[in-house]
C-alpha cells in the first residue's frame, strides 16, 4: 500500500502539470489507457490470468473507480486548487470507508470512527473555509467546487475500495486492473471526445509518466486490499499527501497557508488514528498473517 501510495502521488503530479497544457479529460483517459497497458504487461510478466470470476463485484470496483478517477483529475488539474489541498481532500477515503465498512463489509469502525471523523471535518472545514465560518479566507468559487468534486471522489472511491476487499486475494490483481482501467478509458475516452488535440511532447510525457505511476499504483492497491483489513491499509494511503504536499511547495510553489497545513494534519491525524487503532487490534488478536475476507 505504501508503494502504491508513492504512485498515486507521482501520478497527481504529473497529471496537475500536465493540465497546464491540455484539457484534464484528456489526462485522465491517457491515464486509463498506460494503466490498462501496465496491468497487461505485469500479468503477462507473471503469467497471471485476466479472467475475474467476480464480475459483480468487478462492475461496482469499475463503476465508482471510475467516478472516483474523473472527480481526482478534475480536482487535481483545477487551477483554482493547490494540488496539497486536492489530494488531502482526496485522501479522506480512509474515513470514508472504516464508517462505511461495517455497512458494506462487515468490519467494525468502533469508538476511533467516532473520533476521527470529527478531527477530518473540523480539517475540511479548514481547507475549504466556508465563507459563513471564515469571511475573509474562503476558497474561491472555483476552489470550492474543485473541493467538492474532490470529495465526491473520495467518497466513490471508498465505495470501489471495499469493492476491491470483497473481491479478495483470490482475483487478479492484474485483471481487475486491466478491466476497470479499460471501463475508465471508454468513459473519459468519450468525455475529453470535444477537447481532443495534439500535445506537446512535454504534455505527452508528462501524461505517460502519469499513467505508468497511476497504473503500477493500481496493481499494487488491489493487491492491498485483497489481503488485507480495508480500514487497516487504507491509512497507509496518506502518503501521497505528504509526497504531493512537498512536490507541490517547492516545485510549483504552491505554499500552503498556517489554516491549510493545520487542516491537512488534521484529516491526516483522523485517517491515521483509524489504521493504528486497527493495527493494535490485529496485534491484540495475535493476527501476524493474512486476515480473513469479510
Amino acid at each position: 500500500m505504501a508503494a502504491s501510495a508513492c504512485g498515486f502521488a507521482l501520478m497527481n503530479f504529473f497529471a496537475h502539470v500536465a493540465t497546464r497544457e491540455v484539457h484534464w479529460t484528456l489526462v485522465v483517459t491517457v491515464r486509463a489507457l498506460v494503466g490498462a497497458f501496465v496491468g497487461y504487461a505485469i500479468a503477462r510478466m507473471r503469467g497471471a490470468t485476466l479472467v475475474i470470476r467476480d464480475r459483480r463485484g468487478l462492475a461496482v470496483r469499475s463503476v465508482f473507480g471510475t467516478a472516483s478517477m474523473v472527480c481526482t483529475f478534475y480536482a487535481v488539474g483545477s487551477p483554482s486548487l493547490p494540488l496539497g489541498d486536492a489530494v488531502t481532500l482526496i485522501n479522506l477515503t480512509p474515513v470514508f470507508l472504516a464508517a462505511l465498512a461495517p455497512l458494506l463489509l462487515g468490519e467494525k469502525g468502533g469508538r476511533r470512527v467516532w473520533v476521527a471523523l470529527p478531527l477530518s471535518l473540523t480539517g475540511l472545514a479548514l481547507i475549504m473555509r466556508p465563507s459563513f465560518l471564515f469571511h475573509g479566507a474562503a476558497l474561491a468559487p472555483g476552489g470550492v467546487l474543485a473541493a467538492g468534486v474532490a470529495l465526491l471522489g473520495a467518497f466513490s472511491a471508498s465505495i470501489a475500495w471495499a469493492a476491491l476487499r470483497r473481491l479478495g486475494p483470490h482475483e487478479s490483481a492484474e485483471g481487475v486492473t486491466v478491466w476497470f482501467s479499460l471501463t475508465a478509458a471508454g468513459v473519459t475516452g468519450l468525455v475529453a471526445l470535444p477537447h481532443l488535440a495534439l500535445p506537446s511532447p512535454h504534455a505527452t510525457l508528462l501524461m505517460l509518466a502519469a499513467g505508468v505511476s497511476g497504473g503500477l499504483a493500481q496493481v499494487a492497491v488491489t493487491r492491498a486490499y485483497g489481503l488485507e483489513r480495508a480500514a487497516r491499509v487504507a491509512g497507509l494511503a496518506y502518503l501521497a499527501v505528504a509526497v504531493d504536499a512537498a512536490l507541490g511547495a517547492y516545485v510549483l510553489h504552491e505554499w500552503p497557508a498556517w489554516m491549510t497545513l493545520l487542516g491537512m494534519t488534521l484529516i491526516v491525524s483522523g485517517g491515521l488514528l483509524i489504521t493504528l487503532a486497527s493495527l493494535r487490534e490485529h496485534v491484540q488478536r495475535g493476527g501476524l498473517g493474512k486476515s480473513k475476507p469479510a
